[in-house]
C-alpha cells in the first residue's frame, strides 16, 4: 500500500515537473525569441570606416556638448547631422515648436516611393552635460554611417527607408508632445504611412568582454541572458515577436555581433529610452536597439568615453542593420491601397 502511494506520488510529481518545465520553456521562447542558425555569416559589401565613426562620436561629445535643452547646442548639432546626411541624398529639416523653443528633426529618405516605410531613428540630445556619457553619440554615428551604406545600394532597396535624428528625448524635456520622435511618428500617421518597423538606436557603443560585466534590472534575467556585456540588445513588445525574430535572422546572417532580444509587456521597462514608445503609442511596430550601458560595466583604465566605445562592434551593428533593411520584402500594392482606405478619412489627425 505504501509503495503504491509512493509510486502515485512520483507519477504526479513527474507530471507537474513536466508541466512546469513546459511553461518555463514557453515563457523563455516568448521572452527571448531565440533563433537557431548554423549558416556562415555573409560577407557584406559594406566598407565601414572606424575612423569616421569615431570622428562623429568625438564631434558630438566634445564639439557640440552640452547637448541639452538648457544650452544653445541642439540646433547646431542638427546642422552637423544635416551636413553629414546631405552627402547621401535629399535631406530635410522637420521643424516644430515647444515651450522651450523651436527645434528640428533631421530626416533622410532613401529607396522607392512606397507608402509602407522602414524607419530608423536616433536622438541627438544628451541627458546631461557630462563628457563621461555617450549621450547617444554612438547612435547618431551609427545612423549616419548606416545612411551612407544604404545610399550606395539605394537602387536595390525594397522599401522606402526613413533615417531620422531627433531632439528632446532626454531628461525633463522628454515630455511626449515635446519629443522629436513623437512629432515624427505623428507626421507619419498624418501622411497615412504604414510603418513596416521602426528601429530606435539609443546607446549602441559600450561593450565589455569581461565576465560579470553585464548587469540587469531584475536578478532573474541574469539566468536567461549573458553575463558578458559584449552583445547588442533588442527590446520589443510581445505582439512584435515575429518581426523581432525576422530581424534577428537577417542580422546574424550578416554580422558576427551577438544579438539578444527582450520581448516584454509594454509596461515592463528595461531602459529609460522613450523614442520607440512614441511610435508604439500611435500604433506602429517599434523596437529599441541598445547596448544597455546603464547595466554594463565600463572598460577599465579608459577615461574618455570617445576612446572607451567599441567602434569595431559598432561597425558589426551597422552591417547587421543594413542586412535587416535589405532583407525586407517589397510592399504589396494591394496592401498600400488598403492602407489608404484605412487611414485616409478615418485618421485621428485629419
Amino acid at each position: 500500500m505504501f509503495e503504491l502511494f509512493i509510486r502515485n506520488l512520483i507519477h504526479k510529481l513527474t507530471d507537474w515537473l513536466v508541466i512546469f518545465l513546459g511553461v518555463v520553456f514557453i515563457l523563455w521562447f516568448a521572452f527571448t525569441a531565440p533563433i537557431f542558425s548554423w549558416s556562415q555569416t555573409k560577407q557584406a559589401s559594406t566598407d565601414i570606416s572606424l575612423v569616421v565613426l569615431k570622428s562623429h562620436v568625438s564631434a558630438l561629445i566634445h564639439d557640440f556638448a552640452p547637448r541639452t535643452i538648457e544650452y544653445g547646442n541642439l540646433n547646431i548639432t542638427a546642422h552637423y547631422i544635416y551636413d553629414q546626411l546631405k552627402r547621401f541624398g535629399s535631406v530635410k529639416y522637420q521643424p516644430y515648436s515647444t515651450l522651450g523653443g523651436r527645434f528640428s528633426n533631421v530626416e533622410l529618405e532613401l529607396g522607392p516611393d512606397t507608402k509602407e516605410v522602414f524607419v530608423i531613428g536616433a536622438h541627438y540630445d544628451a541627458e546631461n552635460d557630462s563628457l563621461d556619457v555617450d549621450g547617444n553619440a554612438s547612435g547618431i554615428a551609427t545612423l549616419i554611417e548606416l545612411a551612407h551604406q544604404l545610399s550606395k545600394s539605394e537602387s536595390k532597396l525594397p522599401i522606402r527607408v526613413i533615417l531620422v535624428a531627433y531632439p528632446l528625448s532626454q531628461g525633463y524635456s522628454a515630455i511626449r508632445e515635446n519629443m522629436g520622435s513623437y512629432n515624427h511618428a505623428k507626421s507619419l500617421l498624418k501622411e497615412n504611412k504604414k510603418v513596416r518597423l521602426m528601429v530606435s538606436l539609443d546607446g549602441v557603443g559600450s561593450f565589455n568582454d569581461e565576465e560579470k560585466s553585464q548587469k540587469y534590472p531584475y536578478k532573474f534575467l541574469s539566468y536567461i541572458y549573458p553575463t558578458k556585456g559584449n552583445y547588442i540588445g533588442v527590446v520589443a513588445r510581445l505582439q512584435d515577436y515575429e518581426k523581432v525574430r525576422a530581424m534577428k535572422k537577417s542580422f546574424v546572417s550578416a554580422s558576427p555581433l551577438p544579438v539578444y532580444s527582450f520581448n516584454v509587456p509594454e509596461r515592463f521597462e528595461l531602459t529609460s529610452s522613450q523614442d520607440h514608445l512614441n511610435y508604439q503609442r500611435l500604433g506602429f511596430p517599434a523596437v529599441l536597439v541598445t547596448d544597455t550601458a546603464k547595466y554594463r560595466d565600463k572598460k577599465p583604465h579608459i577615461e574618455d568615453i570617445v576612446d572607451r566605445l567599441d567602434y569595431e562592434k559598432i561597425s558589426m551593428l551597422i552591417k547587421g542593420l543594413y542586412q535587416v533593411v535589405m532583407d525586407s520584402k517589397a510592399p504589396n500594392r494591394e496592401t498600400e491601397m488598403i492602407v489608404d482606405q484605412r487611414y485616409g478619412r478615418n485618421s485621428p489627425l485629419n
